[in-house]
């Protein structure tokens, strides 16, 4: 084999997928590959077709290409392995998804030879697959250069993969083997510790993949214990040592290194199922450790740091941390100060945080029945006791002051490693109007030695669901005209001129910063403006349930409203290439979900009626700059509900989100735990009229199947396929699905099996096991499952309320404590439609009974099921469409 100018070394391991693209890769250089580029794939125990890939290209290219198996020990040993057969001068370690751009080894190429003294060099990072956009480190690479990071500190260098390393280096450093995810980034500054610099390439790039099944070790690493402990002690602990070995200090650029990537840690909200106390407090000891070898300037040059990571990592390090037994991490001498001018915060005497540079933020102005309502939070150190929010309200005759009420949450705290310390103050208040009135936020510290004085009108913005924004800044509400400006807000008379003349400076500020969807939010807001005089007046209802389906609460609801004489327009909408669109195509009205038409009815609706509360799934601007309509959209939001309400929910379906105008119950327990802590929603907003879709609920001839319905576990979400299945959640259900004795009574008594899985578990269905007699059921609605099917085994999905509704028989089989929510009113073995086990044996013999029975409930849980439900008299339809209409 000649010796070529560049080496690539690829560690392999289960990339069937993407390892024939990245060779590609290589092979469509600019630079002829045969001439110059030696691959050397490192296989390290693949078990799917990898094998097979690389020696195909090694048959295609054996001048070129060297294979090589090891059994699986990870890419660090697959790495210094490859090292072993480089030959290159310049040796690279491109991961086996990833890809070059066809210049970068020539690119490369030149930067060394008009750079002989430089030890290494890195190309630009840029994301694709499941995630666009690039690296936030890139801007390093303005301009092809050397850098000296006794100068550029800030420049810190993180990945091999990335980089093109003289082969001479080697192996003088090598890949470390007892830290997982920073091996690169260990070896890379051990290189610059002895001589701090390299160079940066600009017009090459790395197309780094993020995988949209989340399965790259990457994904998946801070699962792992290993990831805290021998991260922060061979990875961050070692660069200290040696950098005091070589310097007597720490230098900047490895201060600022550590700081960077020290951030990702901190970034991970809740470590309780993976460490225990004692691992979290030993965290915090090495975490306190590494600080404090860092220089306060170096913490707080953090760039990029939309999360004040900079002040909370500075709280810790002058705190004393404390662990409690629920693994809550508090730092315990956190005070404040004011100083007659400014209020202070201080973790011991380290100034954390002051008052005045903070934002207000807002997530509800509207006006209803001549009052303005605000909701909003400041995000600060400081503590509730300490900060009071106030609205002064000026008219043309005098001024009044309304003091906000403080509104508590769940989870708005900031938490970073199971440490809060920056949280929301949330707060609202309400206020009659009247035109040509002025309303203006102040922010007052009332904690030791304030005074009168100690007030600021802090900044205001919005957040996405505020229905306001800095650029669309007004709105209309009957006839009254809603403008922000200059941090105030002001209210006067509509006129059509008015709307008009403020509606222009928008038009032209959005054509001044042609940001993404601009063409369609001009098109949009000049329809709107146009249309508003003959759609003012109009009374709409928009109707939904998700963006891709149906045959929820919403679509019974809108063919039972849909022919009612009451004035009223009223449109369903669902995407298009929905099976549901289709099977819809004869229903009046059908609106193909975000078509121009069916925005604009979006933005005159009067409600929005629908199974889900979410933005995400209601709003057709979301994620398409949704800020350049804001004041545009005045809609109620009605709640029918998806499944029937038994858990406390109230880290999701908030007031200050949400902000529902109706939730539609099912019984009187469930309607009185909307009002418990953390929902802030006020009492006549929950009514007790049942779900639309009951109404549709009739036992009758069934199939004789037998119905797995188990619920979803958030946790799982984004997490790699192997976490997945070392979960109890999917072990448990994968095991039911095929246990044998289940299998085999329901064949002995004549019964089907169908599983249904929760929507997300579709993502990775293929990783369950499968048999011939269990169906995993994707096409079949909920409705059809459930009248057809005679007994169901569920664990906590709401899914069992629609069964039990008919009173047909189920079981819930919780194997495990690990249910996304807080257990609310609903007691499963005091109130609970069926029996409750946690066992696979139990399980079954419970079924057995039902079986041996025909597949009756029991008159225990019929008396359970009356008792919940306040009706089932077939007129739930009714009693929604008359509530709405009295709002």
């Amino acid at each position: 084999m000649i010796k070529k100018p560049f080496s690539v070394v690829i560690a392999c391991y289960n990339c069937e997928k993407y390892l024939e693209e990245t060779i590609t890769s290589l092979l469509n250089q600019t630079i002829p590959f045969k001439e110059n580029i030696q691959v050397i794939l490192v296989n390290d125990g693949s078990t799917d077709n990898t094998e097979e890939i690389c020696k195909k290209y090694l048959s295609q290219y054996p001048e070129n290409i060297i294979y090589t198996y090891q059994e699986n020990q990870g890419q660090a040993v697959a790495r210094n392995s490859g090292l072993k057969h480089a030959t290159g001068d310049y040796i690279n370690f491109l991961d086996s998804d990833d890809k070059f751009s066809s210049n970068t080894f020539e690119e490369v190429l030149n930067f060394f030879k008009n750079n002989p003294e430089v030890n290494f060099a890195s190309v630009p990072m840029f994301f694709f697959d499941g995630e666009d956009g690039e690296h936030p480190l890139n801007y390093k690479y303005e301009t092809t250069k050397v850098v000296d990071l006794n100068n550029d500190w800030d420049f810190p260098q993180l990945h091999a993969n990335s980089s093109f390393f003289k082969r001479d280096l080697f192996p003088k450093y090598e890949f470390a083997t007892n830290i997982i995810s920073s091996e690169d980034a260990l070896m890379i500054n051990q290189i610059l510790i002895d001589n701090p610099s390299y160079g940066v390439v600009k017009n090459a790039k790395y197309w780094y993949r993020r995988r949209k099944n989340n399965s790259s070790t990457l994904n998946s690493v801070y699962l792992k214990k290993e990831f805290y402990h021998n991260r922060l002690k061979n990875y961050f602990k070692e660069l200290i040592k040696l950098s005091k070995d070589k310097y007597n200090k720490v230098p900047e650029f490895i201060q600022y290194l550590i700081v960077y990537d020290l951030q990702w840690m901190f970034r991970i909200n809740d470590v309780s199922e993976i460490l225990e106390i004692d691992e979290i407090e030993q965290v915090y000891v090495d975490i306190k450790d590494i600080l404090s070898h860092l220089n306060d300037n170096i913490i707080l040059s953090l760039r990029d740091d939309k999360l004040n990571l900079r002040n909370h990592m500075l709280a810790i390090k002058y705190s004393n941390v404390n662990v409690d037994l629920n693994k809550v991490v508090t730092c315990q001498n956190i005070h404040s100060v004011y100083n007659d001018e400014i209020a202070y915060m201080y973790s011991s005497d380290k100034l954390i945080d002051q008052l005045d540079i903070h934002k207000i933020w807002l997530d509800i102005i509207e006006i209803r029945k001549n009052t303005l309502y605000i909701s909003g939070y400041l995000m600060s150190f400081f503590k509730d006791e300490d900060i009071q929010i106030e609205v002064v309200k000026t008219t043309p005759s005098k001024k009044e002051t309304f003091i906000a009420k403080r509104v508590y949450y769940q989870n708005t705290a900031k938490t970073f490693l199971n440490c809060s310390i920056e949280d929301r103050y949330n707060f609202d208040v309400e206020i009659p109007i009247e035109e040509d009135s002025t309303f203006e936020i102040i922010t007052r510290f009332i904690g030791e030695n304030c005074d009168e004085n100690s007030t600021w009108n802090l900044t205001n913005d919005f957040s996405y669901y505020a229905r306001l924004s800095t650029l669309s800044n007004y709105s209309i509400s009957g006839n009254y005209f809603l403008k922000f400006r200059e941090n105030k807000f002001h209210i006067s008379k509509y006129s059509y001129l008015k709307m008009i003349k403020n509606e222009i400076p928008i038009l032209l500020r959005i054509l001044k910063r042609r940001e993404e969807y601009y063409n369609s939010a001009l098109l949009i807001r000049i329809l709107y403006v146009l249309l508003y005089p003959f759609y003012r007046n109009k009374r709409i209802w928009l109707f939904m349930d998700k963006i891709e389906s149906a045959d929820d609460n919403a679509e019974h609801l809108y063919k039972y409203s849909i022919n009612k004489s009451d004035g009223i327009k009223k449109y369903f909408t669902v995407d298009k290439k929905s099976g549901d669109f289709k099977r819809l195509s004869n229903l009046k009205n059908l609106l193909e979900f975000d078509s121009v038409k069916q925005r604009l009815i979006y933005l005159f609706a009067e409600k929005i009626i629908s199974s889900h509360p979410d933005d995400e799934i209601l709003n057709p601007f979301i994620n398409k700059n949704e800020g350049q309509y804001a004041g545009l959209i005045s809609s109620d939001k009605i709640f029918l509900q998806h499944g029937v309400t038994k858990d406390n929910v109230s880290s999701w379906l908030h007031k200050y989100e949400k902000n529902l105008k109706l939730i539609a119950a099912v019984s009187d327990d469930e309607a009185k735990s909307f009002l418990d802590d953390g929902y802030n929603y006020k009492k006549e907003i929950i009514q007790v009229l049942g779900f639309p879709r009951f109404d549709n609920l009739e036992k009758t001839q069934t199939e004789k199947q037998i119905l797995i319905m188990p619920s979803w576990r958030k946790k799982l979400l984004y997490a790699p396929p192997q976490y997945i299945m070392d979960s109890e959640y999917f072990k448990a259900i994968n095991s039911l699905i095929n246990n044998k004795d289940l299998i085999e009574m329901a064949k002995k008594y004549g019964y089907k099996i169908i599983f249904k899985p929760h929507p997300r578990v579709y993502d990775y269905i293929e990783l369950f096991d499968t048999n011939e007699y269990v169906k995993i059921d994707e096409n079949s609605t909920y409705q059809e499952l459930f009248k057809s099917s005679d007994l169901m085994i569920t664990d906590y999905s709401s899914v069992a309320f629609d069964f039990a509704y008919m009173e047909k028989p189920l079981i819930y089989y919780q194997y495990a404590n690990d249910y996304n929510f807080d257990e609310g009113y609903f007691k499963y073995k005091t109130m609970g439609f069926g029996e409750v086990t946690s066992t696979q044996d139990e399980l079954i013999a419970i079924v057995e009974e039902y079986l041996k029975n025909d597949c009756q409930m029991k008159d225990e849980y019929k008396s359970r099921v009356d008792n919940f439900y306040k009706y089932k008299d077939k007129n739930n339809c009714k009693r929604v469409y008359d509530a709405i209409l009295k709002l």
